[in-house]
């Protein structure tokens, strides 16, 4: 067994609290026990990765659960009512991760034992447990058929002592079932109603959750208290999914709740060890894993094994490994940014090596006491390995179908096997873990437009090679993407990609009606990568499909293009994450020459005038406004006070680019409008006021804000193809009206018609992109004035007539061979000086995409350090402790004993106890527990003989015993029962005879041969031949 440290499974914050009624923490403490453990079964080619660990077995206090008579199919969960709603807008913070990559996720967990489970294991022994089972978890997430690299940690332990019902609690009912409708209190989690309702529990617990998250945190912090992304509950009760009475269910979760505060939570029913199957199942559903089923093609009506997510467990199943189904259902859940809360890495605590597996510590019989109850044990009956039978309280041989631990004595191909995986293999057999390698980049995909810019994609797979054993899986980008067919469509605006997606669905009918759809762009709550269709005619807009088609534009007025649902940005020269930005004058990488800015304030102050023109200007020039006057002597103060009024503001002419209007202060009453030099209004107009949405006029995409805390705006990139005219509709003192926006400068005399005084050219060669290893150049296209030759806007020259840009490739030839150096590695030492390697090697670039490993000879410069001292300090006196010894006597309950010394952090040097700090000294001795002792047979003395003379018999009592109980039993094998009688001869009491009596019968000629067959000892012989028996 090779093994190695799992420095993932606890949090450096972690706590184990207990709660009694009300949530009123009764205890809290961070200790733990250094005995979970990861490792990987060598020199075996199909089966590897065990969890592992060396905590105290879990003996007594076990109850008997309900009983099934037949081996049933178990359901592991129904999740159909906790889809999350395709309506739900997921609202994330913090970091977002690049998509398309692989990076290690921690789920930082905490679980909760209810009272029942309380109950059941003992307060003592459950922090034990339930750390041994979420080990195992740990050890599901960390196979390579996840494609992903996640770590389960635990942060919390919270045992529920106690109910959670909260103080000042009303009775209720609900649906006929009387329940506790709590008042919570400031900054108090609200009550938790734990019973067999599946459906009751999960909401009631995923809520309560939620508020001891906060609670514990204050925040939403990475680095708060004991803070948790995901929340199990581990309970006593036998749930079902849609009833309060018992049934076959054994969890229940939210799909795709993970990072969702309120939703990332499941519940799972206690069935010992194999409660890890359980939980990581239903994680699995909060990672947006649907069930291997009618869904997808996995499981077996498509011809493939049941895994982790089969919706139930039966005998073949095989719930150690994921299905290709569920590799991709989490992945496109980490891609799509659903599980950023996770990117944290939150410190974790270090542990020693272990020396024994699950099933080890606890045998088959072990397991069955505990999911049936203290009087239970294994029954010897199918493969164990695959389905564990256990002798329940009625006397009959019962399975939940779920396999024994890892570990488990099998004998089915060798006298002595254990179990891995669903599987019977020979003990001890050992093979190498193989860390994941990704393979080289696939060639690029067939772009996804032909014109327009589209975008095409390489991936590449960690298969070289792939992760076995317990190896880690590939850190890094497993797809890329790049931008192709630059080129404009002929005759094609950007948003007819996007309506052509939409009429696609005028065939499909829609709530049972047919309807010509057309694309629908505005609305700041959609998302612009989502393909949403409007029905032509029709107010409303619907979600027609998650994502719209690779490359096609996340605004009509934006180059960026939507890539598996998510919008990527693209430079003004249409490459994908280009930093190519446009000027004022939406000239790409330009200067701002060819364009004007035109800026200025609309605003009706009030001013200091004279009396008799305020008052001669009132009904000369009569307004719906009316004017207030406040006058000293011939000087007077105007305020205005105005009905509804439509303002002229400005006319922003033909070609104009980089619009932004904006109030100078919040106005209730006042609106922004738009309308063309012929009064075709556009927004806010006809004295009707529009939502706040994008509009598109005059050939550009309008954006029309009115935020609650913000001035109302009104912004465009441009350019416009018409004249158009700010208006401001007053219905209260103007605040103030800013505007700005940038015009081409035309050439003197000419007219806007005049199209064929511009012409398209194309530009100088651009500096090459690389100095080596395969660069591109470009000659971009550009429009300019036939008589002067000077740069301008595109949009001077005729469209229909823009040529291809020149792209050709430059400085193709390798580049010179440099060292690469990898990151360090681990320090050897955490102390005393240790030494950390890293890789070093000569690499050159063949081209951008490329790299290639050549003889270290051809890199000229000093080759970098591969090795390098580390952690210098001296190492500080800690407690070691030993191996512990065998459990002592070899069956049933005794003591293991191991040793303790005080010595340096790395065991070099041995110091007095004194150094040490006594408070924290380990144990010397623990409890342990070898397998059950068996019913033997116990012996009495033997009594006397029978017989008073010669022959007799002597008798014993023997009887069965039970050690455990030390009462009689009816188990031991009759076979081996010891005699309760023998044989045995009684000295004989006789007179005395004399010399002269003491002879032979003359009569008889054979009492030599008496003599010689040892019939002496016969009184009739004796007395026959007296003198022959006497004399020898």
């Amino acid at each position: 067994l090779r093994l190695t440290r799992n420095y993932k499974l606890v949090s450096q914050n972690f706590i184990v609290e207990e709660r009694s009624k009300g949530g009123k923490i009764k205890s809290r403490h961070s200790k733990l026990e250094d005995c979970h453990y990861i490792g990987v079964i060598h020199n075996h080619d199909s089966f590897s990765k065990v969890a592992l660990s060396l905590c105290n077995g879990l003996q007594d206090k076990h109850t008997e659960k309900r009983s099934r008579r037949e081996s049933n199919s178990a359901d592991f969960d129904s999740f159909s009512n906790h889809r999350t709603s395709a309506g739900r807008d997921r609202i994330l913070g913090g970091r977002r991760s690049k998509r398309s990559v692989s990076v290690e996720r921690n789920v930082e967990t905490m679980v909760v034992a209810d009272k029942k489970l309380m109950i059941t294991h003992g307060k003592q022994e459950l922090e034990k447990y339930i750390l041994t089972i979420m080990n195992i978890v740990a050890g599901f997430y960390h196979d390579a058929s996840i494609g992903n690299a996640v770590n389960i940690i635990i942060t919390r332990v919270i045992i529920l002592t106690e109910d959670q019902v909260t103080p000042n609690t009303e009775c209720s009912c609900w649906c006929g079932f009387p329940t506790n409708i709590a008042v919570s209190k400031p900054n108090q989690p609200p009550g938790l109603e734990i019973n067999n309702h599946a459906g009751i529990s999960l909401g009631s617990f995923c809520e309560w959750q939620a508020g001891v998250n906060i609670n514990a945190t204050g925040d939403s912090s990475d680095s708060g208290l004991a803070h948790h992304d995901n929340a199990v509950l581990l309970t006593g009760n036998n749930i079902c999914v849609n009833s309060y009475e018992p049934c076959a269910t054994l969890g229940m979760a939210n799909v795709g709740g993970m990072c969702e505060s309120d939703r990332s939570c499941n519940i799972n029913q206690d069935t010992g060890l194999a409660s890890a199957f359980t939980i990581a199942h239903e994680m699995g559903h909060n990672f947006g894993m649907e069930h291997d089923g009618p869904k997808n093609d996995c499981g077996p009506q498509s011809g493939k094994p049941s895994q982790i997510m089969s919706p139930q467990l039966t005998k073949y199943t095989s719930p150690f490994s994921w299905s290709v189904c569920s590799k991709n259902y989490i992945t496109d859940f980490l891609d799509a940014g659903s599980g950023e809360c996770l990117l944290n890495s939150p410190p974790q605590r270090d542990f020693q090596l272990p020396t024994e597996l699950p099933g080890q510590l606890h045998d088959a019989d072990e397991q069955c006491r505990l999911q049936y109850g203290a009087a239970s044990r294994q029954c010897k009956y199918g493969d164990v390995c695959r389905e564990l039978w256990c002798l329940s309280r009625s006397g009959y041989c019962v399975t939940n179908s779920m396999p024994a631990a890892e570990g488990t004595n099998c004998s089915d191909i060798t006298p002595r096997g254990w179990c891995y995986r669903g599987h019977c293999v020979p003990y001890g057999y050992r093979a190498n873990s193989v860390d994941g390698q990704w393979a080289d980049w696939t060639s690029w995909a067939e772009c996804s437009r032909t014109c327009g810019t589209g975008v095409s994609s390489s991936h590449r797979s960690c298969d070289n090679p792939a992760p076995e054993h317990g190896g880690r899986y590939c850190v890094g980008g497993r797809k890329r993407y790049r931008s192709c067919n630059t080129q404009a469509c002929p005759n094609a605006g950007s948003s007819d990609f996007r309506q052509e997606q939409c009429a696609r669905f005028d065939t499909e009918p829609f709530q049972g009606r047919y309807f010509n759809w057309i694309a629908f762009n505005g609305g700041y709550q959609v998302n612009p990568c989502a393909l949403n269709c409007k029905p032509q005619g029709y107010s409303f807009y619907a979600e027609r499909a998650p994502a719209v088609v690779d490359g096609t534009r996340c605004f009509s007025n934006s180059l960026d293009m939507c890539i598996n649902g998510e919008c990527h940005h693209v430079g003004c020269d249409h490459v994908l994450h280009s930093d190519a930005v446009e000027d004022k004058c939406r000239v790409c990488g330009g200067d701002g020459s060819t364009c004007h800015t035109e800026a200025g304030v609309f605003n009706q102050l009030v001013t200091r005038t004279r009396k008799n023109d305020v008052i001669n200007s009132i009904y000369t020039n009569p307004t719906i406004c009316s004017i207030t006057l406040f006058c000293i002597k011939d000087f007077c103060r105007a305020t205005t006070h105005c009905s509804a009024k439509y303002q002229e503001v400005v006319t922003i002419p033909k070609g104009s680019v980089n619009i932004f209007i904006q109030e100078l202060e919040i106005s209730v009453q006042n609106y922004i409008a738009l309308q063309n030099t012929n009064g075709e209004e556009y927004i806010n107009g006809g004295w009707a006021i529009d939502w706040p949405r994008k509009f598109e006029i005059a050939g550009t995409m309008f954006s029309y804000k009115r935020p609650a805390d913000e001035p109302e705006s009104l912004q465009a990139l441009g350019p416009t193809t018409e004249d158009l005219v700010v208006m401001m509709l007053l219905q209260e003192p103007n605040r103030g009206l800013k505007y700005e926006y940038n015009v081409p400068i035309a050439r003197e005399g000419s007219t806007s018609g005049e199209e064929s005084a511009f012409l398209w050219t194309h530009g100088d060669w651009t500096p090459c992109s690389a100095s080596c290893a395969g660069g591109t150049q470009r000659r971009p296209i550009e429009c300019r004035r036939i008589d002067d030759d000077t740069l301008v806007q595109h949009s001077y020259c005729n469209p229909a007539t823009m040529p291809s840009e020149h792209i050709q490739s430059c400085n193709v030839e390798p580049c010179a061979p440099r060292w690469i150096s990898g990151s360090w590695g681990h320090c050897s030492r955490t102390c005393g000086g240790g030494h950390h390697t890293r890789t070093v090697v000569c690499m050159r670039a063949i081209t951008h995409t490329e790299d290639e490993v050549v003889d270290d000879r051809y890199c000229t410069d000093r080759k970098p350090q591969s090795t390098q001292s580390c952690n210098d300090d001296t190492c500080p006196a800690r407690w070691h402790t030993g191996s512990w010894t065998r459990c002592n006597p070899s069956c049933g309950s005794g003591w293991k004993r191991r040793s303790v010394t005080c010595a340096s952090a790395d065991g070099l040097e041995t110091y007095g106890e004194s150094e040490c700090d006594v408070n924290q000294k380990p144990s010397i001795r623990a409890r342990c527990m070898n397998r059950p002792c068996r019913p033997r047979w116990i012996a009495g003395k033997w009594g006397q003989c029978s017989g008073t003379c010669g022959h007799g018999q002597k008798r014993r009592r023997v009887v069965c015993v039970d050690p455990m109980t030390n009462r009689a039993s009816n188990a031991c094998f009759y076979s081996r029962k010891p005699k309760t009688t023998i044989s045995c001869n009684a000295k004989c009491e006789e007179a005395e005879v004399s010399q002269e009596q003491c002879v032979d019968d003359p009569n008889l000629a054979y009492c030599p041969m008496v003599l010689q067959l040892k019939f002496c000892n016969r009184k009739y012989f004796r007395k026959l031949c007296c003198h022959t028996c006497s004399s020898g």
